[in-house]
Order: C-alpha cells, then sequence, then structure tokens
C-alpha cells in the first residue's frame, strides 16, 4: 500500500464488515485517506468471489482473527485501542454473542465511533431479523413500487438499499468522528439497508385520491413499458440514443418535427392506444434512418434532451474521463493490472487517492498485530492455533481467495 492521502489521514478504522453497503462506505473513508484494517474471519471474507469485491475492498489492510476464541477477541480489543472508528454489518446479536457490542466496548473505549449497517433499523418490528439487499427490496415496498415490463412486483438488479446506506454509513461516521472533536466521546452510528431505500425516494408518501389523467400512466407500472423505457431509440448504423427527454430547458421544436413526422397531440397518445403503438412504430422508423450524432447535435439546437447510450468500456476508455482520474489502474494480488473507477469524491486541497487493491486475506496479519504490540513468538503461537491467519496457500502454491 502506497502511504495514505487525503484529509482522514490519521483515522484508523476497523472494518468488520461484509457485503455490499459496508465495504463500499469504509472505502469512501479509505480513498479520503483513512487507515483501513479489515478484520476477517478465518479462511477471509466469504464473499471475496465476487467479481466487485476487487474494488470494495481495496485501499485498505486485511487481518484474519478468530473472533469465536477468546484470544482472537482479545486481538480485536488490542487493535480497539488504536481505532477510532469500528464498521460491523453482522446479523442481529451477533457482535453481542461474540461480547464485542457496542455497550460492552464503549466503556472501554469511549472515543471509539461504533458503526452498525444491519437489514433493519432498531426499533422496526424485524430489527432482529437478518436480511440482504433483495429481501429489503422486497419488505420495504421498492420491488412492487418499480416500474416493470409486466404486471406485478419487479427485482432490481441495482442493489439499491445497499448503494445508499453506503453513504448513510459514510456519512454518518464523519459526522461522529466531528462530534467528537466537540466531545471527546465517539458513539454509536446506526443506519439500515431498510433506510437506504428511504434515502432514494422523495421520503414522503402520499397516496392521490384523484390524481389527474396522466399520474398514473407516468408513475404507475405500464404494459407495454412506461415513458423513459419508450425513449431509447436505435438510430443509423445499429448505435442508439437516449431522446426527447426533459432537460429544464423550453424546448423550440418537437421531435417530430426534427424526425420529419407529422404533429401529434402529446395529451392524446395517453388516451388512445392504437394511436400510441402508430406513433411509436413511426417514431422508431423515423430514428433508423438517422445517424445518432447528426440527432444529438439536432436536438440539443432545439433545447430537447438527447445522448448517445455509450457501451462502459467506452466510457472508461475516454481520455477525459482519465484525465479527470474517474479510472485508476490498480494492482489487485489476485487479477493483476486492473482498470477501476478512481476516487469517487474530490478535494482540491486535500485529495484521496487509490491505496491499492483489494488484499490476500491476512496479508497484513503479522503487521498489524505487531502494531498492536504483539511479539513476533506470540503472533506465530496465535497462527499456530489457527487463531489468527496470515494469507492462506493453496496445494498449488498459488494464493486461494
Amino acid at each position: 500500500m502506497t502511504e495514505p492521502a487525503g484529509p482522514l489521514r490519521g483515522v484508523r478504522v476497523l472494518d468488520l464488515s461484509w457485503g455490499i453497503a459496508g465495504p463500499v462506505g469504509v472505502l469512501l473513508l479509505a480513498e479520503l485517506g483513512a487507515d483501513v484494517v479489515k478484520v476477517e474471519p478465518p479462511g477471509g471474507d466469504p464473499f471475496r468471489a465476487q467479481p466487485g469485491y476487487h474494488v470494495w475492498n481495496r485501499s485498505r489492510r486485511s487481518v484474519v482473527l478468530d473472533l469465536k476464541e477468546d484470544e482472537g477477541r482479545d486481538a480485536l480489543l488490542r487493535l480497539c485501542g488504536g481505532a477510532d472508528v469500528l464498521v460491523e454489518t453482522f446479523s442481529p446479536g451477533a457482535m453481542d454473542r461474540l461480547g464485542l457490542s457496542y455497550d460492552e466496548l464503549a466503556p472501554a473505549f469511549p472515543r471509539l465511533v461504533y458503526a452498525s449497517v444491519p437489514a433493519y433499523p432498531p426499533g422496526h418490528r424485524f430489527a432482529g431479523r437478518p436480511g440482504w439487499d433483495a429481501t429489503v427490496q422486497a419488505r420495504s415496498g421498492m420491488q412492487n413500487e418499480q416500474p416493470a415490463w409486466r404486471p406485478g412486483p419487479a427485482y432490481l438488479h441495482f442493489p439499491a438499499p445497499s448503494m445508499a446506506a453506503c453513504f448513510l454509513l459514510a456519512s454518518g461516521v464523519l459526522s461522529a468522528l466531528l462530534r467528537r472533536e466537540e466531545t471527546g466521546r465517539g458513539q454509536h452510528v446506526e443506519t439500515s439497508l431498510y433506510q437506504g431505500v428511504l434515502a432514494y425516494t422523495t421520503q414522503i408518501w402520499q397516496e392521490h385520491e384523484k390524481p389527474p389523467p396522466r399520474f398514473h400512466t407516468t408513475m404507475a407500472k405500464t404494459y407495454p413499458p412506461g415513458i423513459h423505457q419508450t425513449s431509447l431509440f436505435e438510430c443509423a448504423d445499429g448505435e442508439w440514443v437516449h431522446a426527447a427527454t426533459m432537460n429544464g430547458l423550453a424546448p423550440t421544436r418537437t421531435p417530430e418535427d426534427i424526425l420529419g413526422l407529422d404533429p401529434v397531440d402529446p395529451r392524446a397518445l395517453y388516451t388512445d392506444p392504437a394511436l400510441r403503438a402508430r406513433h411509436e412504430a413511426a417514431l422508431s422508423a423515423a430514428y433508423r434512418q438517422r445517424p445518432r450524432d447528426e440527432l444529438i447535435e439536432e436536438f440539443h439546437e432545439a433545447r430537447l434532451g438527447a445522448e448517445a447510450v455509450t457501451p462502459m468500456a467506452d466510457v472508461f476508455s475516454h481520455p477525459q474521463f482519465v484525465a479527470n482520474g474517474m479510472t485508476a489502474t490498480v494492482e489487485d494480488p489476485e487479477l493483476g493490472s486492473t482498470t477501476q473507477v478512481g476516487v469517487p469524491g474530490v478535494l482540491r486541497a486535500t485529495p484521496g487517492a487509490v491505496q491499492g487493491g483489494q488484499p490476500r486475506a491476512g496479508a497484513h496479519s503479522r503487521e498489524v498485530l505487531a502494531g498492536a504490540g504483539y511479539a513476533d513468538d506470540e503472533i506465530d503461537r496465535l497462527v499456530a492455533a489457527g487463531i489468527v491467519e496470515e494469507h492462506p496457500v493453496g496445494e498449488d502454491g498459488t494464493w486461494a481467495p
């Protein structure tokens, strides 16, 4: 790992998280300069095989401890003595059973900021129930509300609850650290995947008893698909565009005018399904006759929203994307040289940086424990007892994830 950079330099985080929300939330802290030590169970984090982990768990060191053993628990407590933050995403009650709950740690480590990200928040009727992204999507109403290509609920492949909770975690930890500057004391920071769902909504729920005619056609589930799916068109040469969308400007021409089609009353499209079907077919045919770049230019001149549907590989290789640091070359111990998303938050005066690829499980066990005061012979004994692991090696002599 390189020397940490960024405004959180000097802050140490113990990362006991797994899944998505915890690792990504901790990644945001790591690449703002925090020294992150990932504490993994024997054999390593069971989710290491997931492709996203090579990004989500980068920029940190790894120590493997068996927290179910007294000496493994004692080792974590010694690490807490030099830590500012502990993040855990275990199932409800797991940290209590290990004797590592906030209530048990706070008296000994009053400055520790202790962050938890369960599936459901404290006080929720399912607060004691384990859960993961998809089940929280279901229970929260997100799948029921999601527009789909058919009637009924829809599963979101994008892990929306987790990818919102990661930001709630990071902002909560930073707020607690800021408060600690005044009080000298840490606190328990709690968010959840369930609260992540709510962060993506307007955060106010309302039922319209007498909605306007367009309300249901725009907001409710529709079959065939709704307005945003029908804003995607194939152009000449097989290129795609997302066109004729809102961009906050008052348009000077209609899409029909640009495409050489007869004008149509937009209100009629919502009340006459046959007219809508004929109009969509005419649009599709007209788009296929026009080069995409030419169309985008005309749409922008007419103050209409339109952009190319770009393959992700093209985005990552674009010179501007690279020049702005939005992509990074990261050396991963398992994969070798990789192209990954760069540091998402930019502070001009104290910029952060990628600190290295996902470490091998236990790659820093000896280094981290030595920093906590363990002598080499003590570490050797813990390794021999299976309480501590250095990075595991397979039968063929290579690292086993």
